[in-house]
This record gives structure tokens, sequence and C-alpha cells, in this order.
């Protein structure tokens, strides 16, 4: 059997990180009781959502998810399915970041647009790692448009799109301060592991940088009956650098750089806990690096307020013995992608237009050594879009959004075949006040999907590539829904449509392979907001077909997965006199027996529970922040609805979630 080369994550790396955030603790907390900046620890409500924003302010349409830096903290997020707790319409599958995927309305987020601060997402390396490869950290805020999504968004967005954004040095600083950070230290009692964050920023004259370093020192988790998960211990490192300048005309450039590392040990195929056939466990390498540049115009004046991006990403997975029967393969995928956009905000008497041009160039190389195919091959994928988006505002009571686009595609396979498709996407949402309290809303949408890059990682592995009747996919969305603002209760309530038009398989030899993908359910939502606190219930029914029948679990990957009945709580109340906040979140899963269709078990229902307490000491004058973050505190032995691999004779274990955790942390601003 081949060996796995050790793991070139160097423990000298976490000795310095950690050294460097317990001396920076240590220098910051001394100062702070004198000098440190007085927190602000206010709940805040997140407000209503006008589709009348202009395309840089907007938070989202109605029927969406907009999540804030506040809400982030408050979350103390440790991978991308605790940003999403909150929603029961956006599931994350995979208890590890490396193995993760998010599903909107039940669809894959591989089916959405999705960018990180502008930069392109291109996930469709190997469908046996996560699509949402994310230290959320430092995110701001995350907004989803669900389904219908407006044309200055970008291309191929058939599921809806997906926007992240990182935080600059301005978020970290106070107005005036020219220098300042925090430190952050965390000790997990599964893992028996811990992590440290590390951020610097400085600020002078319209000047602004940043920088952040993360590591994470992890053991395999156990999870609720004792057993231990082989595979996920975690070893990554993260770091995020920012520059900026804003003039005194409110022009603001903006550049940054980031990097994320995973390596280590995991399953055979990362996403199943344990294979039927014993395969072991394998180490693999994943790394990403996104590099970009923004300018906006933060005061505009008369008709021109444009903005301008450029980003680059790369995202290269190494796996030196991928074990397929009773051999062991080197399989490699490297995925380049550079995208920009140009736009302008011409502002009319009831609201904004915005109008631009947009483009992307996505190059996918994959190499494996398996006979007789064994070399690189890749694809390749260019497209030039031209949109416009209206958000105009009727009279005072009628809102509306709509626009639309227009992309060349051009597609090169790893044949040397080229294809070349134009396509148009359009798009409609319309608000309207029935009362000062009563809202109703809807939306509906078509986008031209294009080609997708396939599966990089398996190019040529199990067979000769095929492109015959190769064609763009579609997708038809719609939406309608009603909101009610009544003193402190906020209720909301939708019905939901997507269907993506011969969806393509992107891990199928025959790029032709497609089904018909749809969902079809209802949002609920109703929040309850009382000076220092708030309580909020959403509720997500969500029927997803393929090709009219029930989807299996392994075949989730690139389309969707069944959700079903799945209900979301998130409450938080804050003691302002003490500096203590407390609250917690919890997720509530019917059974479904949708599986059955296919000859399978039905899904189990379960219950999981999460606690936190942040205390703020006034003595050290609100510069140290002590946590504890309880996590499935009743210890409950549970598969996460969106992780896949329950209904397949091949995988003799899917992943269960962990149990018990206690999360321990303690961070300075200084």
């Amino acid at each position: 059997m081949p060996q796995s080369p050790s793991p070139t994550s160097s423990p000298r790396i976490s000795a310095l990180l950690r050294t460097t955030v317990l001396a920076g603790v240590s220098l910051a907390v001394l100062p702070s009781i004198t000098f440190a900046q007085e927190a602000n620890n206010d709940e805040t409500v997140t407000k209503p959502l006008e589709v009348t924003a202009s395309a840089k302010s907007a938070q989202g349409l109605p029927g969406g998810v907009s999540i804030g830096q506040e809400e982030l903290d408050r979350k103390n997020p440790q991978t991308m399915k605790d940003v999403f707790s909150s929603d029961a319409s956006v599931e994350v599958g995979g208890p590890t970041a490396i193995v993760q995927k998010v599903y909107v309305q039940g669809i894959e987020n591989t089916k959405l647009n999705v960018q990180v601060d502008g930069a392109r997402q291109v996930d469709s390396s190997f469908h046996h790692i996560g699509t949402a490869i994310i230290d959320p950290a430092m995110l701001k805020s995350v907004n989803v448009e669900s389904g219908v999504a407006p044309a200055d968004a970008g291309p191929h967005a058939l599921g809806g799109s997906m926007s992240y954004e990182t935080r600059d040095a301005r978020d970290v600083l106070e107005a005036g301060d020219t220098f300042g950070g925090w430190g952050k230290l965390q000790y997990n009692s599964n893992t028996k592991g811990f992590a440290e964050w590390l951020t610097v920023a400085g600020q002078s004259d319209g000047f602004e940088a940043l920088a952040y370093l993360k590591n994470s020192n992890q053991g395999n988790y156990k999870d609720g009956d004792g057993d231990e998960a082989i595979g996920t211990a975690d070893g990554s490192e993260s770091g995020l650098g920012k520059f900026a300048f804003t003039g005194n005309d409110g022009g603001r450039f903006e550049a940054f750089a980031s990097h994320l590392e995973d390596e280590g040990v995991r399953p055979s195929r990362p996403n199943y806990a344990v294979l039927a056939n014993g395969a072991a466990p394998q180490w693999l390498s994943y790394r990403d690096t996104s590099v970009g540049v923004s300018y906006v115009d933060e005061m505009p004046s008369g008709q021109f307020d444009p903005e301008f991006s450029l980003a680059y990403s790369r995202t290269v997975l190494n796996i030196p013995a991928l074990q397929g029967g009773a051999n062991f393969y080197h399989v490699k995928s490297d995925i380049q992608s550079i995208n920009g956009k140009a736009a302008n905000n011409f502002e009319v008497d009831n609201g904004v237009i915005t109008a631009g041009i947009d483009f992307y160039r996505d190059e996918a190389t994959g190499y494996h050594n398996r006979s007789p195919r064994n070399g690189s091959y890749s694809e390749t994928s260019t497209d030039i879009g031209a949109f416009s988006q209206a958000r105009l505002s009727v009279t005072d009571q009628w809102r509306v959004s709509f626009g639309g686009r227009a992309d060349q595609q051009w597609f090169e396979g790893l044949t040397g075949e080229d294809f070349s498709e134009f396509g148009l996407s359009g798009n409609a949402n319309t608000e309207y006040d029935l009362t000062e309290q009563l809202m109703v809303y809807g939306g509906a949408g078509t986008t031209f999907g294009g080609l997708p890059l396939g599966e990089s990682a398996i190019y040529e592995f199990s067979g000769n590539w095929n492109y015959d009747g190769f064609a763009p996919s579609r997708s038809y969305n719609a939406k309608i829904g009603s909101r009610l603002a009544l003193d402190d209760w906020t209720l909301d309530g939708n019905l939901f449509y997507n269907l993506i038009d011969e969806s393509h398989d992107l891990s199928s030899a025959t790029r032709n392979s497609t089904v018909d993908l749809d969902t079809l359910g209802v949002n609920l939502s109703a929040m309850y907001s009382y000076g220092p606190g708030f309580a909020r219930l959403t509720y997500s029914h969500t029927n997803v077909k393929t090709d009219g029948g029930v989807p299996l679990s392994t075949e989730a990957s690139y389309q969707g997965v069944i959700m079903g009945d799945m209900f979301n709580f998130d409450a938080g109340h804050s003691f302002d006199s003490y500096g203590l906040r407390i609250g917690g979140n919890a997720e509530f899963a019917l059974s479904d027996d949708s599986p059955e269709e296919r000859g399978n078990e039905k899904l189990d229902s379960y219950f999981v529970a999460n606690l936190y307490a942040e205390w703020v000491p006034g003595v050290l004058n609100d510069a140290v922040t002590l946590r504890v973050d309880a996590l499935n505190i009743l210890d409950r032995d549970y598969i996460d609805r969106a992780t896949t691999g329950y209904d397949s004779t091949r995988i003799s274990e899917p992943f269960h979630e962990p149990g018990r955790t206690f999360l321990i942390s303690a961070k300075v601003d200084f």
C-alpha cells in the first residue's frame, strides 16, 4: 500500500501563532483596563428589505437571507453550518469544513452564483469534498437571493446567488483610532484542541490596512454515542490581508488577498465516514487562494456612480493515494478563475438603475495516473455578460425591481471540442404595502445556466469523456409571500418554486448527463424583539425532485438533497449593566419517509440544541470577552438532514454529528 505523505502543516506555525496570540493578549490586557474602547453590546434588529436600494447597498430581496456582522459575532461561527444555523431555508451538510455543502431551498450552492469579496467561487473539483470551504471568522455579511436573483448578481445564477463579504480595517477600528485589533484563543472539549486567531488593523488619512491569521489544531471529534469520527481532525490555517484608500470625494479603492489550507488524513471518500469495502483513510491537501481589487464611490453625485472589480481565485486539491478497488491512484485538481465587473448606478427620480458588463474565464485542469488514460486534461469556460437592473419606487406603497442580462459563453472541452452559446436571463420582483404593517411581495425569473465545467479531479478517470448533445441548462424560479410587522413582532411567509431544466451532473463522463431538478415549498418565520433581546423561529418545508422522483443522497452532488420539514430556533438576551449576553439556537428535523419510494429507510427526526454565555467584564473596560459555547448540549447522536450517504449499500456509516462540545474562549480587543 502506498505511504501517505506527512501533512505539511507545521507545528512550528501553530506554536508561533499561539505564542503571538498569547503575547498579544498579555500585552493588551493591562493597558486595556484604562484605555480600551467601550464596547457596544446592543442587539440589532434587521431592517426591512427594500427593492429600491442600490446594488451597492441592497441587503437582499424579501424571501432571501441576510446576515450581518452583529449576528455573526453573536453566533461565534466555527464553520458555515453555524453561519446559517438560524434559517431553516438554508441547510449545510457535513460535520467538518472540508466536506460542507450549502443547500438553498434544497439546491446545492454550485447551482448558484457564489462570490467572496467579489471573487467567483468555482467548486467542481471533486464531489466528495465540500463546496463551501470558507473561514467564517472574518465575515461581515452574507446575502442569499433564494431562487430569483437580480441581473447584476452575475451569470448562471440558476438557484439564486450568494454573496460573502469580509471585514475591512474600519470594521475593526473605531473612528479616530489609528491602530488596533484583537486576539482570541479557544479550546474545544470534544476534539481536545486549540484554535487561535489574530487580527491587526490600522488607518490614517484615508488609508487602511488589515491582517488576519487563524490556526486550528483539533483532533478527531466523538459523536453523541461516544464513537470517534476518523478523519475529522482539523489542522487548517487561513489568512486575509486587505488594503484600502478612501479619498475625500468618497472614491474607495480596495485590494485583498486570502489563503486557506486544509491538509490531513480523511476518509477514503471524505464526505462518507466509512465505506463498506473497508477502504482506509487517506491524506489529502486542499488550498484556496484569492486576490482582488475593487473601486466604489461612497459619495456619488450626479449620474456618475461607478463600481469596478477584478478578482482571481485558485483552488488546488491533491490526493496522492486515492483508493479504487485494490489500487491506489494520484489525483489532482487545479481550478483557476478570473472575473471582473464594471457598472454604474444611474439615479432616476424614483430609484436607481444599475447597468454594466461582467466577465469570467475559468480553467480546470485534472491529473491522474490511472492507466490507460493517465495524464493531464483541461476544460475552459469564458463568459461575457451585459446586464441592467432597475430598483424603483412606483408609489409610496409600491416598489419594484426588474432586470435582465445577456451572456455569451465559449467553452472548450478536454477533447478540444469548442462550444459557443448565447442566452438571456430576466427577473422581476415587487413589493406592495397593503397597510403600514402588512406588505405582500412576489417575484419570478428565468436564468441561462450555460455550460458548466466538469469535475476536474476525475477527468478521464473512469472512461472517455463525451460531449455529444452537451447543451446549456435553464432555470425558472418564482416566489410569493407576505410580511407583517406589528409592534415587537415580525412575521414572514412565502411559497417558492424552482425548476432547473437539464441540470448537469458534473461528475459524469457523459457531459450531457442531466436531470430536471425542481424544489417546491414554503418558508415561515416569526421574530419577537424586546429591547435587550429577541427570539426567532423559522420553518421550511422543501420538496426536492429529480426527473419527478425522490433523489438519492449519493446523487445529490451538484444537484439537491431531501430536506423535508425543518425548524430552526434562535434567541438571545443582553444584560447590559453586567456586560453579559446569553442565548442559544436549536434545530428540529421531522422524520421524512420520502426515501422509502426508492426502497430505503425513512429519515429519522432529531432535535439538537446549543447554548452560549458571553461576558465582557467592566473592570477591564470592556476590552476582554470571555465566552462558553455548549454545542449539542443534550449529546444527541444524529445524522444531519443535509449530510449524504445514508441510503447507499456502498457506505457502511455516514457521518454522525459531533456530540456534546464545550468551546471555551478568551478574546482581547486592543
